[in-house]
């Protein structure tokens, strides 16, 4: 699926090549890290942080370990290391799963659910002086192709 969708594109444009796609990628991506992060750091928080966060903040009863996980991309490892810098941090609480004893419950303490507003209200401030000459349908279509790309990449690997 990935090949075919590579050869519309080359058919599209002479101008095309994969290097480039990975060099405005990458850059855009360093952009916009690096803008977010220094607002992050403000408030103690990394990117990884900051995206476990907003996933329990859409999971207001609470999220186990491999959900994390797997919202993320990441091994359960690493979830596990990330909440509990986040615990220490009193941004988030741990408790027993109350469907499954064994399994562990995170959940955003009162600092996180407090923390969420004032920070995402200052990144998207940055994010649109970033979008600025972007139009809503253009950003749409950029969200709509990274998720696309994503599902895609999860139905040929069954990964990410």
């Amino acid at each position: 699926m990935l090949t075919s969708a590579l050869k519309k594109l080359v058919g599209l444009s002479t101008e095309f090549d994969s290097y480039t796609l990975f060099l405005l990628h990458a850059k855009s991506y360093r952009l916009i890290k690096n803008c977010v992060s220094e607002t992050l750091d403000k408030h103690k928080l990394s990117v990884l942080d900051w995206i476990l966060l907003g996933i329990l903040f859409h999971k207001p009863k609470g999220c186990k370990l491999i959900e994390i996980s797997i919202s993320m991309g990441v091994e359960p490892p690493f979830v596990t290391e990330l909440v509990a810098i986040l615990e220490k941090k009193n941004f988030v609480e741990i408790e027993n799963d109350p469907e499954d004893r064994r399994a562990k419950c995170v959940l955003l303490s009162k600092k996180g659910e407090e923390i969420i507003p004032l920070v995402e209200k200052e990144i998207k401030k940055i994010l649109s002086q970033l979008l600025d000459n972007i139009s809503s349908a253009e950003f749409r279509g950029y969200k709509s192709t990274m998720e696309n790309m994503l599902k895609n990449l999860k139905n040929k690997n069954n990964t990410y």
